[in-house]
């Protein structure tokens, strides 16, 4: 039976590393699409939300089960614990990178929509999942812990662009729609960034059994 087990979690590992790819790449191509204008990529991010949506499912499935006939031990227990967290701050940054192709879609062909500070704001935050995915994939807690400081400059940069959009619209760089769907996208730029800090917090949980020490 151990060997079942240690085959179904390493399973699991592989699955979820698969969602962590899945996800990057998501908000990866939602910002190529606002940075191109390209409605159709947005598009095509929308619908494949649903592939993310069906490995949470499909992963969630293999924990509980795990977790409830298994009886796994305690580093075991450790990791499917925090996988299911895991997954869940996964599909939620899924969720918004969905949500900020959706915005892309409302943007006219016209649209001046040029912000640097919202692209600078998105490579960190783009940055930021791929050192969280670095951190699981490689068992990295020093990595893991980083991920606080790192949310930081995003934080700054988040109100940045908040302070850019009220002055490109009171300047007419911006018509109030182009300042509302910057915004909103800002918004869920910073909040899948709090979710990559969650993913660190989570590998630190599965490696050392302690939590929340960012």
């Amino acid at each position: 039976m151990e060997n079942r087990v240690e085959r179904t979690i390493d399973g699991i590992r592989d699955q979820v590393t698969r969602l962590s790819f899945l996800s990057l790449k998501a908000i990866e191509k939602a910002m190529r699409s606002l940075k191109e204008k390209d409605k159709g990529k947005a598009k095509e991010v929308m619908a494949d939300d649903a592939v993310i949506d069906e490995a949470y499912s499909s992963i969630e499935k293999e924990c509980f089960s795990v977790l409830l006939l298994d009886s796994p031990f305690a580093c075991d227990f450790l990791f499917i614990s925090s996988a299911l967290k895991m997954i869940t701050d996964l599909e939620r940054i899924g969720d918004y990178a969905a949500d900020i192709a959706e915005e892309v879609t409302y943007l006219p062909s016209s649209s001046r929509l040029n912000i640097p500070d919202l692209f600078a704001l998105s490579d960190c935050v783009i940055a930021l999942l791929r050192e969280a995915v670095d951190a699981f994939l490689n068992s990295d807690v020093g990595k893991a812990r980083n991920l606080a400081k790192q949310d930081d400059r995003i934080d700054e940069l988040f109100l940045k662009v908040r302070s850019d959009v009220a002055h490109d619209i009171d300047s007419h760089a911006l018509s109030p729609e182009e300042g509302i769907v910057a915004a909103l996208i800002s918004k869920y730029l910073e909040r899948i960034a709090d979710h990559g800090v969650n993913l660190g917090e989570w590998v630190d949980y599965a490696l050392t059994g302690e939590h929340g020490l960012s």
